[in-house]
């Protein structure tokens, strides 16, 4: 028995497949009837695509499991692409043939929910348009930390995330119980790095960051994800231009791959096609405590922290 082949509705909506008999699997995104017509719009991790469902066009079994269906049901579809502009994306598939993998439960998320009741639900809330788009762009983002510095001639060189000790303060420190004794939760990479760094010279990190910062802002996170570099021989001018070439080269794989990932989540392309083709300037910390006085009017000490950070 020959195997099925599945189509992503990104193919759809390029235009791939007009006219033709395809097999879509996915889940319901929205769902609405009208007499003895059902309009699924059918979700995958590359689009939404709208499925028109007409009784007659199928058995009368598969038109009343159309009709029962609710958001988030799973389902396998066989039908035909045909362009209409009406269509979200241009295109819809006529339904020859539905299967219900599973009948989802009502779902809990409607419009204009609390950030509280999103953040219980955000085993479902993360099947959103938006947060799969930020998903997908995080998932670029890190894999192009990774890219850029293995060609580079970096190696990965990970640490415990276990640590016997501090390396940025103490009263940041996450501690746990390690069996009789007590170790801490990784503040950084740093000091790990500093004794591989006479191995094999040119070492990155991509890991997980503890800070136990009793404060509960976008600025303090207790977790966090932190991407970190050392190396042998350089100087502060060859750390600067590695850095300017680490953010082209992310915004670079963002835009080639992401862009509309990034116009789901309202980003002004623009400004990061801007970013990548400009030259970016060097100045002194000095230079830039005058730009926040004068841009912004934070008046900052200098070496000190901002009053609100």
């Amino acid at each position: 028995m020959p195997k099925t082949k599945w189509t992503k509705i990104e193919e759809v909506i390029a235009g791939e497949h007009t006219g033709k008999s395809i097999h879509i699997r996915g889940w319901i995104y929205r769902t609405r009837s009208s007499g003895n017509i059902v309009f699924m719009m059918l979700r995958d991790v590359t689009g939404i695509l709208q499925a028109t469902v007409k009784k007659g066009n199928l058995p009368d079994s598969e038109f009343e499991d159309a009709l029962k269906v609710l958001i988030e049901s799973s389902v396998q579809i066989t039908g035909t692409v045909k362009e209409d502009t009406r269509a979200p994306g241009g295109y819809e598939l006529q339904v020859a043939n539905l299967t219900v993998v599973n009948f989802a439960e009502p779902f809990p998320i409607t419009k204009d929910q609390s950030p509280e009741l999103l953040l219980d639900q955000r085993h479902l809330w993360i099947r959103s348009r938006k947060l799969t788009s930020i998903l997908k762009i995080r998932s670029t983002v890190v894999g192009a930390i990774h890219s850029f510095f293995r060609e580079h001639g970096f190696y990965e060189f990970d640490a415990p995330v276990l640590q016997p000790n501090q390396c940025e303060g103490g009263s940041t420190l996450f501690e746990v119980k390690y069996y009789e004794d007590k170790t801490y939760l990784s503040q950084s990479w740093q000091l790990y790095a500093e004794a591989g760094v006479f191995s094999l010279e040119k070492i990155y990190n991509m890991g997980p960051t503890f800070r136990a910062e009793k404060s509960k802002t976008s600025r303090h996170l207790s977790e966090f994800w932190m991407a970190e570099m050392e190396a042998a021989w350089m100087d502060l001018s060859d750390i600067i231009a590695i850095a300017k070439e680490e953010v082209t080269y992310i915004l670079t794989q963002v835009l080639q791959k992401n862009k509309k990932d990034l116009e789901v989540i309202g980003q002004d392309i623009s400004k990061f096609e801007a970013t990548v083709t400009s030259e970016f300037p060097t100045i002194t910390y000095t230079e830039a405590l005058q730009i926040l006085k004068e841009k912004e009017g934070m008046d900052i000490e200098w070496g000190k922290r901002p009053a609100n950070y």
